[in-house]
């Protein structure tokens, strides 16, 4: 059985585990799991885990993966977010710095790597924390319940610059088509072309520029009648966008 402990703030380097609650934290948000979303590069390595972590209730039990609209959805909801970015042993590796700079947009990070991975570029490219697999449920239970605990009580909060359409705008119903819309609307940075190819994409490939231009395409169809459109700029060879202009 997990050991209970309240949600004092302490440093995830010496967190012990704590039992999740129904109520609220000193933060106001809701607090079932520590972690709100969890993001897999590798579904089958991040089932075992979910599994095994089952009975300490740090991790909501639906896993994601990469390039879930439902995933960013959650995330975009939430102003103080916190994902879980999955790494097994066996998923793809050679961008993993990019892929935390792109989720890191939309949330803090924690990411859980396997041994041979340096945790130092992770952190310098946004990760809130990396953590190693291996360590024992136990101990990995608490450092999550502590990474909480943590940005609750030293982070600032996460300001969403959210901007909202007017009321006769009707919302694409497509989910793909809503996140793009949802990211473009909250951004608080211009998004490379290259960056939303990658946050797109998934675990295996990003998605082609092309794809994601014919999506642009598309959304700016659908905001023209109301006077919208993306805002845009190309230079050297790359797209940047800003966001939703009238």
């Amino acid at each position: 059985m997990p050991i209970r402990h309240p949600y004092p703030a302490s440093s995830p380097s010496t967190g012990e585990l704590a039992h999740p609650s129904a109520d609220s934290t000193s933060t106001g948000r809701p607090s079932a799991y520590p972690v709100d979303v969890v993001v897999s590069l590798r579904r089958e390595g991040t089932a075992r885990l979910l599994r095994n972590l089952r009975s300490y209730q740090v991790l909501p039990a639906l896993l994601h993966p990469w390039g879930s609209g439902t995933a960013y959805r959650s995330l975009l909801r939430e102003p103080d977010a916190l994902s879980l970015l999955d790494v097994p042993e066996g998923a793809a590796t050679d961008d993993l710095a990019q892929r935390v700079q792109v989720l890191s947009a939309l949330s803090s990070v924690v990411v859980l790597t396997p041994g041979h991975i340096d945790s130092v570029e992770l952190l310098r490219a946004g990760a809130a924390n990396v953590l190693p697999r291996a360590m024992p449920p136990l101990e990995l239970a608490g450092r999550l319940a502590a990474e909480r605990r943590w940005l609750g009580a030293s982070a600032p909060p996460r300001v969403r610059h959210m901007r909202s359409l007017p009321q006769q705008v009707t919302r694409p119903r497509q989910l793909s088509q809503g996140i793009l819309l949802d990211v473009l609307l909250s951004s608080a940075r211009p998004w490379c072309c290259h960056d939303l190819c990658l946050l797109l994409g998934t675990a295996r490939a990003p998605m082609s520029r092309r794809a994601l231009q014919a999506r642009m395409l598309r959304l700016s169809e659908r905001l023209m009648p109301y006077g919208l459109s993306v805002t845009s700029t190309v230079q050297w060879g790359r797209t940047t966008y800003t966001g939703i202009s009238g």
